[in-house]
């Protein structure tokens, strides 16, 4: 365990994850090293961190902190022309990231609520094999940034829905309902509508709002699992991220919008 024998402050942390995260945004063949753009190098001065081959991608934070980070062993440093501080990822920076993932716990109300709900007995009763294939997902997300594990994890999270909209449409039988398993957009429709008869106007509109939503989210997973190739773009870890959150959302507010009957 990394995290055991190095110690850092809590904005050192931040910065680590945002080097992490920001380095995951960039392709494989195309990631490199950050350039260091301050206008002071007086201690504890604000610096923008600019990766070196794809310009737009940016973070900010504490000269020192990153100065302490590569005394840490996390961050590589080297110096451009003109004494410029060049900053890269190491290994050991990818494992901690990690651990302090893994072993985090929800901060904020909201995702309290949302990992809450779905960790419950109830969520987990009626939803056993969505609630495995999304965990596997997400433990897969924090393990490794490969291209190959990216498009399992949008497999896992494709099945995840499949298997959610299916438990619904067997709990609420909806009349004339698609019985493809795979068109999970079609079969949420049914669902939902049936239950729009039961609510206001403003609360249908939610939901049509609701099954939009879950459309999106249906071709973020497509994308995924294929690989961006219909895109011709190189899927990142940003976009599995993306993937693994939003089917998490997703599915929890369509199980809260339901009526119980």
């Amino acid at each position: 365990m990394i995290r055991e024998h190095i110690l850092l402050e809590l904005e050192q942390e931040e910065l680590l994850c945002k080097f992490v995260e920001a380095d995951r945004q960039v392709p494989k063949d195309l990631r490199g090293k950050f350039i260091a753009k301050t206008s002071s190098r007086v201690a504890g001065s604000h610096c923008d961190f600019i990766h070196m081959v794809v310009r737009d991608i940016k973070i900010s934070g504490n000269l020192t902190d990153a100065e302490i980070l590569a005394q840490k062993g996390l961050l590589g440093l080297s110096y451009g022309s003109g004494g410029s501080f060049l900053f890269h990822l190491l290994p050991e920076a990818i494992q901690y990231y990690r651990e302090l993932k893994q072993a985090a716990q929800p901060a904020e109300s909201i995702e309290k609520e949302v990992r809450g709900h779905l960790s419950s007995d109830a969520f987990h009763n009626a939803y056993p094999a969505v609630l495995k294939k999304w965990a596997e997902a997400e433990a897969l997300l924090w393990e490794s940034d490969s291209e190959t594990q990216f498009t399992t994890i949008g497999h896992l999270c494709r099945e995840a829905l499949q298997e959610f909209a299916d438990v619904l449409i067997r709990k609420y039988n909806p009349p004339n309902t698609d019985t493809d398993k795979a068109h999970t957009i079609a079969r949420i429709k049914d669902v939902l509508n049936l239950h729009s008869s039961y609510l206001g106007s403003t609360q249908k509109d939610f939901l049509e709002k609701l099954i939009s939503y879950w459309r999106s989210v249906s071709d973020l997973v497509q994308r995924q699992e294929h690989g961006a190739q219909r895109d011709n773009t190189s899927l990142t870890w940003e976009d599995a991220r993306r993937v693994v959150f939003q089917t998490c959302i997703v599915m929890y507010e369509v199980d809260r919008s339901l009526i119980k009957k």
